[in-house]
């Protein structure tokens, strides 16, 4: 898997841009190294490693996410996130998600989270039902905002099958925060479920008014 490492590394290098790669560090307030490869390239770039590795044994592909998970440019942690999605419906195990949460905490910034939460988690908990309530019970009370943050927006593509209830209970578990990444959390998940359930998310803005942030009401607010 290391030979495939220094192949992506070699791809990502034959794109590197000085002038993008401060623009994209600017834009994540400096915290992470770019080659300063966009989008639509960094996608064509990582078409032949997402085709051929989902083919290969499960520990070497966890190997790979996990070396490319360290390294220090940004690009990294975007094809390994999207290599666990590709295999995630076929390999997770119940013991995997000390693996996921391993993701979560590190690198950590919303761009990730907001991959990794809603796809991945989503996927963990679809087979594992079993797991969820210590997991979340875990990240409410961490002083980790993006456990936290995690917590919520699992349920962000849970469409039909969502757990109105356990929603509203974990929302409510944290709100009072005064943190931004977790009032928008919950702000994106009443905006969401107000395409589906209006009345039920008007009812629940209304009831917990004095208990929700701004930013949650605003943005849970948008389409009522």
């Amino acid at each position: 898997m290391r030979v495939v490492l220094e192949e992506i590394k070699s791809a990502f290098e034959s794109e590197r841009n000085e002038e993008r790669r401060q623009q994209m560090s600017d834009y994540m307030r400096g915290q992470f190294d770019y080659y300063g490869v966009m989008t639509p390239i960094r996608r064509e770039l990582s078409k032949p490693f997402l085709k051929e590795l989902p083919k290969e044994p499960k520990a070497d592909v966890y190997l790979l996410i996990e070396l490319l998970w360290q390294q220090p440019q940004r690009e990294f942690h975007y094809i390994a996130q999207e290599l666990l999605f590709k295999v995630a419906k076929k390999t997770l195990e119940k013991e995997d998600l000390p693996f996921i949460e391993s993701l979560i905490v590190r690198h950590s910034w919303w761009d990730t989270i907001d991959f990794l939460a809603p796809k991945i988690l989503k996927i963990y908990f679809d087979k594992f039902p079993e797991e969820r309530n210590a997991w979340v019970d875990k990240c409410v009370a961490s002083h980790n905002i993006w456990l936290k943050r995690s917590s919520l927006l699992f349920h962000l593509k849970q469409k039909e099958d969502v757990d109105m209830d356990y929603m509203f209970e974990t929302i409510l578990r944290l709100t009072g925060s005064t943190e931004f990444f977790i009032n928008k959390a919950i702000g994106w998940l009443l905006r969401e479920y107000s395409k589906k359930e209006p009345e039920m998310i008007e009812d629940f803005i209304d009831e917990n008014r004095e208990k929700l942030a701004n930013l949650s009401i605003r943005e849970g607010s948008k389409y009522l």
